[in-house]
């Protein structure tokens, strides 16, 4: 019998404490296959084998492994057992050759890696310089700087690594506010801090689609995806939700999604959470679950445990492996609640019996040898009759579809209209349960009439209508297209939209419709923007000229859809309808007057014409440019396998996501000049002089706005760490400064000068075209 590989590293650290060097060599050879490839196992083995004498030759044994485990292409474990041995043996020339070889295999994506691999003395002519060790440490700072990796800046966010320039020594990244943003290596270093691929927020700035399906699949596995990123494995409600309102989910869709997420986490045993703290409310990941049995008995017994927190655990409880203990007690105890449940309920509630029953039955089902439930669901079934509305009272959608399924069985095709009626009543669950059951082409009368019920009523039943207009506009329903073309329903949800926006907006309004006012109103934004405005431009291909052209006006005068949303939403129509090119409206222009004006941005004349200019050529060269390359490549016929079309339409995005970006910085911006600069203490617009008393040296510092800014040239934006230290001092006054990289410098002010007195920053660019109205500073 071939011994566990736990019990095959045991073996190996036994013979090595008793020296039997001989035996050790015999089963290496023997279970190379089978030998350990944990670094924790080969950390504590090497002490072992070098108390024992045989430095050079478990050097040579760990070879002969990473020989033979780079053979089958297992790079990865192959470089975890190196890096856990070259500490032992830091300028072995006898692993470094393996080192490389596992480094070319696990890195090999990586385009330039032979030569990071001699900038970082791992190999060619200046290799033994460094030790293996000091190497693969050069190496991975090298590597951070490659494509795809994350840094961070203090106010540009995430940046995403696009092109590394070694000759230049230079980085380009994609920050959200400047997608081309250059950098001296050491400058990147210096200035902005590196995100493991696993943080969260550089899986927010690389994958931002992936984490927004895991919100809607699993909420507590997207929550714990960042708490694993945070110091301490906690965070606030509040500060969870700016983190997932920036890039996983509009800030609208939030309170719903939190209401579901939250139940989840009382339920997780690996989630501590005081649900009833609000947004100060701390979310901690337990590094050990508490039992389950403990879970249940927590939460079953919960003051607030209403029945779907009941019903779900009863699941949970199904669901767990038979040899999980459940204890007898604890059973009967859950049983004793229901039944006094039951009594309270009494016989004028059938729907609130009907959980209680189905509940008993299912725990009746968990009991040692399967006990016989105490109360039948059957005669309260025969109390619903005809009238399945009573199943929205059920408070647990699944209890809702088991009585559904026994209702509709037993009464055949009745069974199905009564169910279609139910349909515009239902939540989503439901709702999906009853379209399962109706046949497409049987049942297509009966689906159309519960479907445009639905439509003239959406707030009636908010959340299942999102589901049904989702669903027709992708094109899930195919069969019923006739019956709601995408034309037709875009304009209707528009319309729609309309009497949302004015209700939710309105005093003296019902709560509950303004409520589901407000909700459909992200819901369906977020819909018509999904896939590219995939729904807007659907709707316009389907219809004539005319329709198209006042579908496109609507949304340009639509008074609940932003700016951007506009913007967008009018490329994709002209891209679809090249014929309404021109005939468009003022509310879809990429002027200020359409963007909502908050938070002024201070800046100098310079920099303001810099950023119009590119605002310029964006609008006027950049996209209609791009539209062109969009229009041709369309022509070519299949564009799923159109790899020129899918970079055209990937370009058109960004450039109206730095279009939009642009307009509104712009008509934020506040133009300093030389005579609005205060050289009397710290500001935007002064130069500083600086002592640092800790190195004896002087230092000096431009303090201007994020678009100035130049930190490699001492240029800093007055939001910077450093700057912010500084401002509102005067000349002769002493600080300590906080490094951004940690540690502290002392400094005195020596000068504060006006920066825009020399003309440098306080003069405008050569006019190129009239160039977009900002504010102007007094």
């Amino acid at each position: 019998m071939t011994q566990p590989k736990q019990d095959l590293a045991g073996e190996l650290t036994r013979l090595a404490q008793a020296k039997e060097l001989a035996r050790i060599e015999e089963l290496w050879l023997e279970r190379l296959d089978e030998l350990p490839t944990q670094s924790a196992f080969y950390k504590s083995w090497i002490k072992e084998m070098r108390h024992a004498g045989a430095t050079e030759r478990t050097e040579e044994l760990i070879g002969l492994l990473v020989d033979h485990l780079l053979s089958s292409d297992r790079a990865r474990p192959a470089l975890r057992i190196l890096l856990a041995t070259i500490p032992f043996y830091p300028h072995s020339e006898t692993l470094r050759p393996h080192l490389l070889r596992a480094m070319r295999g696990y890195y090999r994506e990586i385009d330039n890696l032979e030569t990071l691999l001699q900038l970082a003395r791992l190999d060619g002519p200046d290799a033994k310089e460094k030790s293996l060790v000091e190497g693969f440490k050069a190496f991975r700072e090298w590597e951070r700087l490659t494509p795809g990796q994350v840094w961070q800046h203090y106010d540009w966010g995430e940046g995403v690594v696009q092109e590394l320039d070694l000759d230049a020594r230079k980085v380009r990244f994609a920050f959200r506010h400047d997608a081309n943003k250059e950098m001296t290596v050491e400058g990147a270093r210096r200035y902005l801090r590196y995100l493991e691929p696993t943080h969260f927020l550089a899986r927010r700035a690389k994958e931002p689609e992936t984490l927004a399906r895991l919100a809607e699949t699993d909420p507590v596995g997207l929550i714990k995806a960042v708490l694993a990123s945070q110091e301490g494995s906690q965070i606030k409600q509040g500060e969870l939700k700016t983190l997932l309102t920036h890039g996983v989910m509009p800030a609208e869709e939030w309170n719903n999604w939190w209401s579901k997420a939250r139940e989840a986490l009382k339920l997780d045993p690996y989630i501590d959470f005081d649900a009833g703290a609000g947004a100060r409310a701390v979310i901690q990941l337990r590094e050990r679950p508490r039992s389950f049995a403990e879970e249940v008995r927590e939460q079953f017994f919960a003051a607030d445990a209403g029945t779907v927190v009941k019903a779900e655990l009863i699941r949970q409880m199904a669901r767990k492996p038979k040899e999980t203990e459940l204890p007898d007690k604890l059973l009967e105890k859950m049983a004793e609640r229901l039944e006094e449940e039951w009594r309270l309920a009494g016989d004028e509630h059938p729907a609130r019996r009907l959980e209680i029953a189905y509940m008993l039955e299912d725990l009746a089902a968990l009991r040692p040898g399967g006990a016989s439930p105490r109360h039948d669901a059957g005669p309260l079934l025969d109390q619903i009759g005809e009238d399945y509305t009573a199943l929205v009272e059920l408070d647990h959608v699944d209890y809702g579809i088991r009585a559904l399924e026994a209702l509709m069985h037993r009464d055949g095709e009745a069974g199905c209209r009564r169910a279609a009626e139910l349909l515009p009543h239902a939540e989503v669950k439901l709702a999906q349960a009853i379209w399962k059951a109706l046949d497409e082409e049987q049942h297509a009368e009966l689906a159309v009439a519960a479907l445009q019920q639905m439509l003239d009523d959406p707030l009636e039943n908010p959340d299942t209508y999102a589901w049904a207009v989702r669903a027709i506009l992708d094109g899930s329903w195919g069969h019923l297209e006739d019956y709601f073309p995408a034309s037709a329903i875009v304009q209707e949800v528009l319309d729609h939209m309309e009497t949302w926006h004015r209700l939710a907006g309105a005093e003296g309004a019902d709560p509950e419709r303004a409520e589901g006012a407000r909700k459909l109103l992200g819901k369906m934004r977020t819909l018509l923007a999904a896939g590219k405005y995939e729904a807007i431009s659907k709707a316009v291909d389907q219809a004539h000229r005319d329709l198209a052209a006042r579908l496109r006006a609507k949304i340009a005068d639509h008074p609940a859809l932003s700016a951007t949303f506009k913007q967008q939403a009018d490329r994709v129509i002209r891209v679809t309808r090249p014929e309404l090119e021109g005939t468009g409206t003022a509310a879809m222009g990429a002027g200020p007057s359409i963007v909502q004006k908050s938070d002024e941005l201070l800046c100098t004349e310079w920099a303001y014409q810099k950023k119009a200019a590119e605002l310029r050529e964006i609008t006027a060269v950049k996209i209609p440019r791009n539209s062109k390359v969009i229009e041709e490549a369309r022509m070519e016929g299949d564009l799923r396998e159109n790899a020129g079309y899918q970079y055209a339409k990937e370009e058109q995005k960004m450039l109206v996501q730095t279009q939009a970006s642009l307009t509104d910085m712009l008509s934020r911006a506040v133009i300093r000049h030389a005579r609005d600069v205060d050289a009397t203490r710290v500001g935007f617009g002064t130069r500083i002089v600086v002592q640092n008393l800790d190195e004896d040296v002087e230092e000096n510092y431009t303090i201007l706005g994020r678009w100035e800014a130049d930190p490699e040239k001492h240029v800093l934006s007055m939001q910077a760490p450093l700057a912010m230290q500084f401002s509102g001092r005067r000349e002769g006054e002493e600080l300590t400064v906080e490094r951004p990289g940690g540690g502290t410098t002392r400094y005195r002010i020596l000068r504060i000068e006006n920066a825009l007195a020399t003309g440098e920053w306080d003069r405008p660019a050569a006019p190129e075209a009239e160039p977009v109205k900002a504010g102007e500073g007094g």
